[in-house]
């Protein structure tokens, strides 16, 4: 795929090429034409071939260009480039553009913002050494998508004298009150406790803008300080539904001990964002006591909940507390034809995972119930989650699925037969990829054997 689209890049920017000898090096002719031909684009194509180039490079990232961008950025290109490159280096993680971003910010007033924007966020990404300085005088820059970067960036520098710049500015009547929000968040990615007072008093000021009363709720989850807990709490108790959602989500962050009684409530809620976060937070390994009370209610939620994504996130849940308990209602799920075909996939990918001797039974009969149905899609599902399950015990259903009428059904079971190496199997998959009525199932089936 990535010759493919270098190759692209070939064809539409420089249709004359000439290839240098021994370029290929140990790739075929066509993949050293194409970095040719990506190479000599960026040292002198013009701005628009360039960028295009970035982006294909960023589809298909090749780091032997690592060092032909570093050269975009020491070589008077234009600013736009310069911040494309960036980009991709935030992108994948390199440093080869740090000096050049650091020049950037220590000169910043005298560079475009776009470029200094940039230059914030591949550093922040880097996690830098230094930044923190380098951001402190650029939070006060009337730009304001300057100042707002380097807000972000002081959060994601995780220096703790951050945190009393941020906190200096949030208390600050004279600093724009637009930028608030921005600094409770990064005040959230900071995760400094000292932070935690002026966060509370925020939230606990129903007079505070709604927003700011949101935001600093989720940076308290993020912090994680139990002296956060009665705060959020109580917002749970609130009238509005999106300061429920916030406070639910938050609490969902701290230990299980911690709120576990707060999350078994949050799944009674109206709202079903409430809910799903409540079920999701209980998605974990729960104690003695704990798992007795959760799995009924989990349970319930997974075939009763008027919500579908209520409904997975509750399955979902079950399977990650794991256990007899939370299982057979999986199974029961599963077994249901009155269930949603989402919700019994859902649970079925679960068991097939982690439960499999215990379902054969159940699968079998579903399998069994549904192969001359007149509605295939639950057939189908079942066929996708097990041709991408292992057990010897699925074998035989592989078998049975390559001798369906349904040509979507024999090529899950095609794809399965690979998926577990079932090597006695391979004259089968063959035949099926030699002679299959179905071109799409041929084609399966061939890969399949490939791998046989």
């Amino acid at each position: 795929m990535k010759s493919a689209r270098l190759a692209a890049v070939v064809l539409c920017l420089l249709p004359l090429l000439v290839i240098p000898a021994g370029a290929a090096g140990t790739g075929t002719a066509a993949d050293a034409a194409a970095a040719a031909a990506m190479r000599r684009t960026l040292m002198y194509g013009i701005d628009s071939q360039v960028m295009e180039a970035l982006q294909t490079l960023k589809k298909a990232w090749d780091p032997g260009f690592a060092g032909d961008l570093a050269a975009i950025l020491t070589d008077k290109r234009s600013a736009s480039l310069q911040t494309a490159v960036l980009e991709v280096f935030r992108d994948q993680s390199l440093s080869d553009g740090e000096g050049f971003a650091r020049l950037i910010l220590d000169n910043w007033q005298d560079e475009p913002s776009d470029l200094g924007i940039a230059a914030i966020r591949y550093l922040g990404a880097l996690h830098s050494g230094g930044l923190a300085a380098r951001l402190t005088p650029i939070v006060d820059s009337t730009d304001k998508g300057l100042a707002t970067a380097a807000i972000e960036g002081l959060g994601m520098a995780g220096d703790s004298s951050s945190a009393a710049l941020l906190l200096k500015k949030l208390a600050s009547t004279d600093y724009p009150d637009g930028r608030k929000t921005d600094l409770i968040l990064a005040l959230g990615t900071l995760k400094d406790k000292s932070a935690v007072d002026a966060l509370l008093g925020i939230v606990q000021n129903t007079d505070e803008e709604r927003i700011r009363r949101l935001y600093a709720a989720d940076a308290l989850g993020k912090i994680g300080d139990p002296r956060a807990l009665p705060a959020l709490r109580d917002m749970l108790g609130e009238k509005e539904a999106l300061v429920r959602q916030y406070a639910a989500g938050a609490l969902a962050r701290f230990s299980l001990a911690e709120v576990f009684d707060s999350l078994i409530q949050g799944l009674r809620d109206e709202d079903a964002k409430v809910r799903e976060s409540s079920a999701k937070a209980l998605g974990r390994p729960l104690d003695g006591a704990q798992s007795p009370a959760a799995v009924p209610i989990l349970s319930y939620k997974a075939e009763l909940d008027p919500v579908s994504q209520v409904r997975i996130a509750s399955i979902k849940a079950l399977g990650e507390i794991g256990g007899d308990p939370a299982m057979q209602r999986l199974l029961a799920i599963y077994r249901a034809s009155d269930r949603p075909l989402e919700s019994r996939e859902a649970a079925l990918m679960i068991l097939a995972s982690k439960a499999l001797p215990l379902s054969m039974g159940a699968i079998r009969k579903v399998i069994d119930d549904e192969w001359k149905a007149n509605d295939p899609r639950t057939l189908e599902s079942t066929a996708k989650v097990l041709s991408a399950a292992r057990g010897a015990e699925l074998r035989d259903l592989y078998v049975r699925f390559m001798g369906s009428p349904d040509p979507v059904v024999r090529s899950y079971g095609a794809r399965g037969a690979a998926f577990n190496g079932f090597s006695d199997l391979k004259d089968k998959v063959k035949a099926m990829g030699d002679t299959d009525p179905n071109p799409g199932t041929r084609k399966e089936a061939q890969l399949a054997a490939a791998k046989l």
